[in-house]
């Protein structure tokens, strides 16, 4: 097992790559809770190069799936594909440095608990042995002696 001051070392480095994580997480900018992607599609025209592989596109798409609500799959305003795709990869590492930070969050609990089984004492040097009086009779015992 490490010693008490490696393990405080570790603690503060995971720290320091909390901190500036955390920094993102606190100034990430507009999100879109949307996946971004560019789409090629096929149209229904047996005449139309699509029928022999050539696809349309790519046209910009936007997907979104959240519980309970409506799934959104469609294609993205023209004018605004720019802030959508910048908007997307906003929140995707929005959603990336959370995830980065429960680790280190769990990484960090571990050396903690560490850091407690090193420093822990042996409850049974504090009991009372067998035979021995117990703190309050012998107060009361003293005191009846004392009259």
């Amino acid at each position: 097992m490490e010693d008490l001051s490696q393990i405080r070392q570790k603690i503060y480095h995971l720290n320091q790559k909390r901190w500036a994580l955390l920094e993102n997480v606190m100034k990430p900018g507009k999100l879109l809770t949307a996946s971004f992607y560019e789409r090629m599609t096929k149209c229904s025209n047996p005449n139309c190069k699509c029928a022999s592989g050539e696809l349309h596109g790519p046209f910009p798409w936007i997907y979104q799936n959240r519980k309970g609500e409506k799934l959104i799959s469609t294609s993205c305003v023209a004018d605004k594909v720019e802030d959508a795709r910048q908007f997307s990869e906003n929140y995707k590492a929005f959603k990336e440095n959370c995830a980065q930070i429960k680790v280190l969050d769990e990484e960090i609990n571990i050396l903690v608990t560490q850091i407690q089984s090193l420093n822990e004492v042996d409850a049974k040097e504090y009991i009372k042995k067998a035979g021995e009086k117990r703190g309050r009779k012998r107060k009361q015992s003293e005191e009846s002696t004392e009259e």
